[in-house]
Order: structure tokens, then C-alpha cells, then sequence
């Protein structure tokens, strides 16, 4: 299988096939991200605008109702959630219908503005993450589009209104961001609930992105369940119903608190980050079940992000406290050594399958070999065992991290 093959296409437990009718007043369009709409006698709420989606959207809306859109919620700020909404206010506009409301978390304007700020990195790290190679901004790239619909209307902690006959009560949140919103439509027992289900393993420790929530994540599940929904639509993957619904929130709520105890168990214990990673291991009755599967969190990275919340960045070891440049110490080591003799191991290694020792020897000679040729050769190896590692790889993250390293790798080859 080539390289680009095996980019990311999310696999199906996150990605929903089939739009659903909840009820004859609520429906879910699906997609890699979900949209709910609820039509009340006062208008449409639709609840996650995903970006590339609008089209299919508005569409699915007409096909069932001319109803103007008088609500947009945001579970988040994420582009699969909220980039498009300018769509469907533009809908309205050419429909004679008043501009929809838009209404979101408030800590939504704090997001939008990290974002701003950081767009050309932001546009980077989505750009290996999603499997699209690996490319340097230029300090030009757009993250966010310049017509984002910014809300109208924000709350703290909850808000609730009524349309027709329906209520929507709106309820903050901690998980995969800081404003996430989950929204319950009480007269229909349906949650709506964002990112706090994805349909894989909760993506607690995500390499590239901000400081997420375990404990909050496991608290709002259990009061969703506590709930008893009829209908609950993930923010990924398809619609649950009934007891699969409650089934799904308090296993990923009881799967999050596991993780929890367990990092915070032995850092109390005097263990490191390296130790943990290899100590800590998924219950043997969640560790099988497909909706928490490693295909975008996975139980390492829930590792890091837990531990990142809790401890600090000191792996331990004193010797890198003010650690020297990864180079120079590959330098000192190679002057033992003879570079052919580190990639002819290397290449043994493969062989025996230990594919990610492999690596570790190979980045010795890229950062330390003196001659270019043998750089050359090492960065041509690690591309390979790259691509070697990847194919066995199950989390799409690190697949695509691991692939755009590859390309990384012989990007920097062909220069030297």
C-alpha cells in the first residue's frame, strides 16, 4: 500500500452513514460531523454546522421543510462543528428570513481568539494530523475563514429557551475543549452532545492541541445518562438509542475515570511519565469495544494529556534538566561509533520487527553522522521504517504523524 493510501479516511465508528429521523420534529443529518435539527413552530435549531458540509445540509433541511433557521448552536469551536454556519445565514438572507441567532459557550470568543493568533501553526499541525503531508507554513495560512459566524448570544453555565413546543437546554462543559456545550431537548429525551462522544477512544491526550479534561469529560457523561436520553446524537459516528445510549456514556465515563486513577495512582507513587506509559492498560471489558477503540484517542495519548494536567514536564532524569541539543549529544556518540555500523543494526532491528528501536538508532546518525552522505542515508532509512511503522499503526493521529515524518525525512535527503 502506498504512502497515500494509507493517508487518514476516519474509520467507520466515527464516521455516521445514515441520517436518521429521531422523532417526526427532530432529525440528525450525518456525516464525519453530525448535525441535529430540531423544526419547532418558530423556526429550525440546528445544532453543529461542520465545515464541507453546508451543501448537504441545507439540502437535507429543505427537502423536509421551507421553516426559516432561526437557531445555530455550537457544541465547540472546532472546524468540524462550526465553520460553515455563514451557509445557512446566507440561506436565510436569500430567503427573506431573519439572519439566524447564533449562540455558543462564551469561553467560544477566547478560542476564536487563540486561533486568530495562531493560525499558521494551527493550519500546520491540522494539516499532518489530518493526513494531508507534511508542509512548513509560511506564516500566511488561514485556519479559520475570514466569514466565520461569530455568536450572538453566549452563556456561562446554562441556558435554556423554548421554541414552539420545544425546550433546548443548553449545559457547559469540559472534555476534548474548554467550551464545549451539550444540548437537551427534554420533550424528546435527546442529548446532543458534541465531542463527548466520538465514537473511538475519548481524545484526551491529542500530541498536538491544548490541555483537555478527563474527570469533567467522565462527570458530564454520567449526568447525560442520568438522563435516561431516548435518542443520543454523537458528535461523530451514529445515532444511539435507548440503553445503548446510556451504555455508551457510562462506558467511556467509566474508561476516563480508569485512566484517571491509574496515572494519578502512581505518580503518587513516585513513578515517571516513562514508567507509566508502559504501566497503565485498559480494562479487559473496555478494552474490546469498538466505540472505544484507538482509531483517534488512544490509551497513550490519554496518558500524556492526564499526566500533562497533573505534573509537570521533568521526565525524571536529572541528566536532562537542561538537557544539551539532541544534536550534539548524537555527535559525541558517533565519535564512538561507526555510523554504517548503527544503520546496519537498524536494519536488523527491522528484520526482527523492532521497527521503533530502529528508529531511535537512525536519528543518531541523522543528528550526529559528521559525513553528509551517511545523513543522507539515514534519513532515507528512517523514511522507510517510517512508512514500515505506519502500516501496523492503528491510531490515525500517529499514522499520520508518522507519514508525514516520513515525507519530512526525504524532503531534508534531497537537500543534503
Amino acid at each position: 500500500m502506498s504512502r497515500l493510501d494509507r493517508r487518514t479516511v476516519f474509520a467507520d465508528t466515527m464516521t455516521a452513514r445514515q441520517s436518521e429521523d429521531l422523532t417526526p420534529d427532530v432529525f440528525m443529518i450525518a456525516g464525519f460531523g453530525n448535525t441535529t435539527v430540531a423544526v419547532t413552530e418558530e423556526g429550525l435549531v440546528v445544532v453543529d454546522v461542520p465545515a464541507g458540509s453546508s451543501e448537504k445540509i441545507l439540502e437535507t433541511i429543505r427537502q423536509k421543510t421551507d421553516a426559516p433557521i432561526t437557531t445555530i448552536i455550537y457544541t465547540h469551536i472546532h472546524g468540524d462543528h462550526a465553520f460553515t454556519a455563514r451557509d445557512l445565514v446566507e440561506d436565510a438572507r436569500k430567503r427573506g428570513h431573519r439572519k439566524p441567532v447564533v449562540i455558543a459557550q462564551h469561553r467560544t470568543l477566547a478560542h476564536l481568539a487563540r486561533y486568530r493568533e495562531m493560525q499558521p501553526y494551527n493550519w500546520y499541525i491540522n494539516q499532518i494530523q489530518a493526513g494531508r503531508g507534511f508542509m512548513r507554513p509560511t506564516g500566511q495560512e488561514k485556519f479559520i475563514p475570514d466569514d466565520i459566524v461569530y455568536p450572538d448570544v453566549t452563556y456561562t453555565d446554562s441556558m435554556s429557551s423554548k421554541l414552539g413546543d420545544l425546550t433546548f437546554e443548553l449545559h457547559h462543559y469540559l472534555g476534548e475543549t474548554e467550551d464545549g456545550t451539550w444540548v437537551w431537548i427534554p420533550e424528546r429525551k435527546t442529548a446532543i452532545v458534541g465531542d463527548l462522544l466520538e465514537g473511538s477512544c475519548p481524545n484526551i491526550g491529542n500530541p498536538f492541541k491544548v490541555q483537555r479534561y478527563e474527570v469533567e469529560w467522565a462527570e458530564t457523561l454520567e449526568a447525560i445518562a442520568g438522563k435516561n436520553p431516548e435518542f443520543l446524537v454523537p458528535g461523530h459516528g451514529p445515532l444511539r438509542i435507548g440503553n445503548k445510549a446510556t451504555e455508551w456514556c457510562l462506558d467511556n465515563a467509566r474508561y476516563l475515570r480508569f485512566f484517571h486513577r491509574e496515572v494519578v495512582r502512581l505518580l503518587n507513587e513516585g513513578y515517571w511519565i516513562e514508567d507509566i506509559l508502559h504501566m497503565v492498560q485498559p480494562p479487559e471489558d473496555l478494552a474490546g469495544k469498538r466505540f472505544l477503540s484507538g482509531i483517534y484517542g488512544c490509551p497513550a495519548f490519554m496518558i500524556h494529556g492526564i499526566h500533562r494536567r497533573y505534573a509537570g514536564w521533568f521526565n525524571g532524569n536529572a541528566s536532562e534538566l537542561f538537557p544539551s541539543r539532541s544534536t550534539v549529544i548524537a555527535s559525541e556518540m558517533m565519535k564512538f561509533t561507526d555510523p554504517e555500523s548503527v544503520l546496519k543494526r537498524a536494519l536488523q532491528l527491522k528484520v526482527e520487527g523492532e521497527v521503533q528501536l530502529a528508529l531511535h538508532l537512525v536519528d543518531f546518525v541523522i543528528k550526529g553522522a559528521a559525513q553528509k552522505e551517511q545523513q543522507k542515508a539515514a534519513l532515507l532509512l528512517k523514511a522507510d521504517l517510517l512508512d514500515a511503522r505506519s502500516a501496523s499503526e492503528v491510531n490515525q493521529i500517529a499514522r499520520n504523524i508518522m507519514l508525514a515524518g516520513a515525507e519530512e525525512a526525504e524532503q531534508m535527503a534531497k537537500t543534503l
